[in-house]
């Protein structure tokens, strides 16, 4: 009885180890590419008449598909 009680509590601990696993991406703000995804808002830049980047009020969607990077302006 005491062996099979100590093969569940393995059993369960493997189950529990392998069921729990998560994924976690990594992007570099400095030089990666990425795609959006669904649901994607936020505040961005435009540029006006004199060439300046401006901040908008309010927030706009982005639609899925789209790409996003870095600017390094030279």
């Amino acid at each position: 009885m005491k062996r099979l009680l100590i093969n569940c509590a393995l059993a369960s601990l493997i189950l529990l180890a392998t069921g729990c696993e998560s994924a976690v991406t990594v992007v570099n703000s400095d030089s990666d590419i990425v795609r959006l995804g669904p649901d994607v808002s936020g505040h961005v830049y435009t540029i006006d008449a004199k060439g300046n980047w401006v901040l908008s009020r309010n927030r706009v969607a982005l639609p899925q598909g789209w790409y996003a990077g870095a600017y390094h302006p030279k």
